[in-house]
């Protein structure tokens, strides 16, 4: 399996499961909840104005306003494990609306404003919302993997990091144990990374 596929694979469907239930739980009216959500989608709010080259003020206005939305939308939301792809989309929405008022003033604008507004817009736009939330996702993977004890994350890399197929031969000659042992070892250290990943 390549690095991109095991992202895609362990983290998608581990976060999404995590997200749903912290949604839930923010619907319950759960404080910790809310600051664990709200830690967990910072980063991945504030990307997209930066990206997009906004000022730290304006960011901060973004970040605000998305949160706010989701506040006044939270039952609303259809798709609770999709909560992440629905932040990055109003992110995106309101970076959008937000750059389009700094860069072109109403009192301004001709006519063909509206036209000429979407094209001189400037390619520092945010990414497209699968790219940011496949970033952000693999970000977080590395840095629960970086996190692990010294041979989870030696059992991790050479199993699913490695440019080609590594064997339980391989890794088990590699950390001192017998090749039986992978199988389990695997499966334990995985569950550590599903904790780092989704806390």
């Amino acid at each position: 399996m390549s690095q991109n596929r095991f992202d895609e694979a362990f983290v998608g469907t581990t976060l999404e499961s995590a997200d749903a239930e912290l949604l839930t739980a923010c619907r319950q009216g759960d404080e910790e909840a809310w600051g664990t959500l709200v830690a967990r989608f910072e980063g991945l709010v504030c990307a997209i104005p930066r990206r997009a080259g906004l000022a730290e003020d304006s960011v901060t206005e973004v970040f605000q306003e998305v949160f706010l939305t989701l506040v006044e939308k939270l039952d609303e939301i259809e798709q609770p494990e999709r909560v992440r792809a629905w932040l990055v989309t109003t992110a995106k929405y309101k970076t959008w609306r937000l750059l389009g008022k700094r860069q072109f003033p109403a009192q301004a604008r001709a006519d063909n404003d509206e036209q000429r507004s979407r094209d001189d817009i400037p390619d520092a736009s945010p990414l497209p919302d699968e790219v940011i939330i496949e970033l952000e996702e693999q970000h977080l993977l590395r840095t629960a993997v970086a996190q692990l004890d010294e041979r989870c994350r030696r059992i991790i890399t050479m199993l699913f990091y490695n440019d080609g197929p590594t064997s339980y031969a391989e890794v088990a000659a590699a950390i001192g144990v017998g090749e039986s042992s992978i199988s389990p070892l695997r499966a334990r250290c995985l569950r550590k990374l599903a904790r780092l990943v989704t806390k």
